[in-house]
C-alpha cells in the first residue's frame, strides 16, 4: 500500500499581488477582448463598496482604455438564488463579454454565477443539478475583504429561500481567470467586518488543514495561511491603515481559498450554513461563533496537527501534548474576545426551541460533515449548538 496520498488542486490562471495592482486591470483586459470589436465590460459590486468611489474609478480607467462598461452596484449581501437570477435576466441583452467582480464573497460568487448564466442561460437550480456546461465569460476578481477566498476557489455560495439554507455550488468553471490582490482595496473595511471576514479566512485554513481530505499541498498553503492570519488579524482590526497587516490578511485569505480547492472545509461550515440561511447571520460571523467549539470537539482526532498549528503561532510545546492543544484553543478564544467577535447565537435572537431544526439542517450538509476529522452525530450537533446559546 502506497504511503503517498494523492492530491489535486485548481487555481486561478493569473494572479497579481501587491499595492497598486488595481491599476493593472486595463492591461489585463487587452488579453481578454479587443475594444474595437464591441461588447461590454460588466463591473459588479455592492452599494457599500460603491460608496468608496473605487468602482467608479475602475469604470473610468476601463473606459479610458476604450471599453464600454456597465456598473452594477446592487449585489445584495448574502444573496438568494432568485436575486442572482434576477440580475442575470436584467443583463441578458447587454452583450457582456467580461465581468469584473469587486467586493467580498457575495459579490465574487455572484460574478461566478453570472459568468455562466449570461453565456449559457439556465438558473441556479440547473447549475446545482447539472453543473456548469462549460467555461463562462472571462472574470477578473478583485477581493475587497480578506475573508472568503472566493477568488481562489471553484465554489460559489448562495442562499435558498425555500430551504432556509446556504449551499455551495462547485464547478471547475467557477475558477477565476484573473485575480488582482491589492491590499489597498481592504483599507476601508471597518473593524467589525475585518474581524468577521478575517475569522472566516482563519476557518478556511484551519478546517482545510484538519480535514479528512487534507494533503501535502493543502497542508502547505493552509499552514502558511494560519501563520499569516493569526499574526495579522488583531493589528488589522486595531489599525486598518497598517498595510503590512492588510497584505498578510489578504494573502492568507487567498491561501485559504487554495486550500479549499484542494482539501475542503468541515463541521464549522456545515453548522454555519443553517445559521446564514435561516437567520441571515453573516457567513463570517456564524463561522466565527462556531470555530472554537468545533475545534475543541475535533481536538482528539487531530492532536498532532493542532500541535503543529500551535507551534506555527508561537505556542511553546509542553510536556503534555493535550495541554498544548488546549492552550492553542484558549489562544483562539482570546483572539475572538480581542477582536470582538460575537460568541453566542442568542445575540441574533435564536431561541432554544430552534435548536432541533438547526441540528437537522446541519446534519444534512453531508458534503462537509464527511470531511470532518471526527464523526459528528445528530445529538452531538445539537449539543454543540446548545453550547453557543
Amino acid at each position: 500500500m502506497s504511503l503517498i496520498k494523492s492530491f489535486s488542486f485548481l487555481s486561478p490562471k493569473n494572479v497579481y499581488f501587491g499595492e497598486g495592482e488595481l491599476g493593472r486591470i486595463p492591461e489585463i483586459l487587452t488579453s481578454i477582448m479587443d475594444p474595437q470589436k464591441g461588447g461590454t465590460v460588466l463591473i459588479i459590486t455592492d452599494i457599500g463598496f460603491s460608496s468608496t468611489g473605487i468602482p467608479a474609478l475602475i469604470v473610468k480607467r476601463v473606459e479610458d482604455a476604450g471599453y464600454t462598461t456597465e456598473l452594477l452596484d446592487s449585489v445584495p449581501q448574502e444573496p438568494y438564488s432568485e436575486d442572482v437570477e434576477s440580475l442575470a435576466a436584467s443583463l441578458g441583452s447587454r452583450n457582456i463579454r467580461c465581468i469584473i467582480g469587486v467586493g467580498g464573497g457575495s459579490v465574487l460568487d455572484t460574478a461566478k454565477f453570472l459568468s455562466i448564466m449570461l453565456k449559457w442561460g439556465g438558473t441556479v437550480a440547473t447549475l446545482m443539478e447539472s453543473g456548469a456546461p462549460g467555461a463562462g465569460l472571462p472574470c477578473i476578481m478583485v477581493p475587497t475583504t480578506a475573508g472568503t477566498g472566493s477568488e481562489s476557489t471553484p465554489n460559489a455560495i448562495v442562499a435558498l429561500k425555500e430551504k432556509q439554507l446556504k449551499v455551495g455550488v462547485v464547478s471547475p468553471f467557477f475558477m477565476p481567470d484573473y485575480v488582482v490582490l491589492d491590499p489597498v482595496m481592504t483599507k476601508t473595511l471597518p473593524p467589525a467586518l475585518t474581524a468577521s471576514t478575517g475569522v472566516d479566512a482563519y476557518c478556511h485554513v484551519l478546517e482545510c488543514y484538519t480535514s479528512k481530505k487534507a494533503n501535502i499541498f493543502s497542508d502547505m498553503v493552509a499552514l502558511e495561511g494560519i501563520r499569516l492570519i493569526d499574526g495579522a488579524i488583531r493589528e488589522a482590526c486595531k489599525n486598518g491603515d497598517n498595510m503590512q497587516a492588510r497584505a498578510d490578511m489578504l494573502l492568507g485569505s487567498f491561501y485559504g481559498g487554495m486550500a479549499i480547492a484542494s482539501s475542503g472545509t468541515t463541521a464549522v461550515h456545515a453548522l454555519s450554513y443553517p445559521l446564514g440561511g435561516r437567520y441571515r447571520i453573516p457567513h463570517g460571523v456564524s463561522n466565527a461563533i462556531l470555530l472554537v467549539p468545533v475545534i475543541d470537539f475535533n481536538k482528539t482526532a487531530v492532536q498532532e496537527k493542532l500541535l503543529k498549528v500551535a507551534g506555527t503561532v508561537g505556542i511553546e510545546p509542553g510536556a503534555d501534548p493535550s495541554s498544548t492543544v488546549d492552550r492553542y484553543i484558549e489562544h483562539l478564544r482570546q483572539m475572538m474576545r480581542e477582536i470582538k467577535i460575537p460568541s453566542s447565537m442568542t445575540e441574533f435572537g435564536i431561541k432554544p426551541d430552534k435548536i432541533p431544526e438547526l441540528s437537522e439542517a446541519a446534519f444534512q450538509v453531508k458534503r462537509l460533515l464527511n470531511n470532518n476529522p471526527r464523526e459528528m452525530s445528530h445529538d452531538e450537533i445539537q449539543a454543540l449548538y446548545e453550547s453557543i446559546l
